[in-house]
């Protein structure tokens, strides 16, 4: 698709989504996405060079920083449309939301703290922050609160898988997660012990996780095998390096 292709189809769509918007904003917004998706770029100066018109590259430039700095633009509230449709359109063809929690570290002295959908070996951003420091972990509380705003965004009574690396092996984290009754797949630290582990035939113990093990957090009723539950909710712990599946 051409840029100029590019720019008219998302400024239509911007209109419909955004109908009582300034068209100034509009206008600029559609350029923004075009110079994107053209440039592969997130420089506003590499974005300018794919950005067709008279101006020159550093009107051009300063005229995003203008769009990118002005307060009176919510993004979430912009965002919100497509990623509920997005989110529906999933749960309708598959009966299954897959959210995958991540922390990026951005610059010298942020990070990206995102929920994104999974779609296709892809992760398409659905709602995110940011937070000082290079370093460290998100807190809980952050955590829950990013997955409280996509909650709201779901259809009702979807299922729902979330998965995350040990960033997000908090307890208070998968708590809330049990009490919306989401299922998820969290990577955990060599160095934590798991209480409650139970085996056929023996009481529950304590046990330190090791590298590359899986340990099903769900408890099965008395007399029923993991098979004969078929479709469950899933509780997983996964340790070390294995894969999050």
């Amino acid at each position: 698709m051409s840029t100029n292709h590019f720019y008219h189809t998302s400024l239509q769509q911007l209109r419909q989504l955004r109908a009582s918007e300034r068209i100034t904003r509009v206008r600029a917004f559609a350029a923004l996405m075009s110079g994107i998706m053209h440039s592969r770029s997130v420089h506003l100066s590499q974005i300018a060079l794919k950005i067709e018109g008279r101006a020159k590259e550093l009107s051009i430039v300063r005229r995003l920083e203008r769009l990118l700095d002005n307060r009176a633009i919510d993004v979430r509230e912009w965002y919100a449309p497509i990623a509920i449709s997005w989110l529906h359109s999933q749960a309708r063809t598959t009966g299954e939301v897959r959210l995958i929690l991540d922390s990026t570290k951005v610059s010298f002295s942020h990070q990206q703290l995102m929920v994104a959908l999974a779609f296709q070996r892809r992760a398409i951003p659905i709602v995110w922050t940011w937070r000082k420091g290079a370093k460290g972990h998100s807190s809980a509380g952050v955590q829950i609160a990013l997955l409280s705003y996509v909650r709201n965004l779901l259809p009702k009574d979807v299922s729902v898988l979330v998965v995350g690396d040990s960033e997000f092996e908090g307890g208070e984290l998968q708590a809330q997660l049990e009490l919306w009754g989401w299922s998820y797949a969290l990577r955990v630290r060599l160095s934590v012990l798991l209480a409650g582990i139970r085996q056929p035939g023996q009481l529950p113990r304590a046990e330190r996780v090791g590298r590359g093990r899986i340990f099903d957090a769900t408890p099965s009723p008395a007399g029923q095998s993991a098979g004969a539950l078929g479709r469950r909710r899933r509780r997983t712990l996964v340790a070390g390096n294995q894969p999050a599946e």
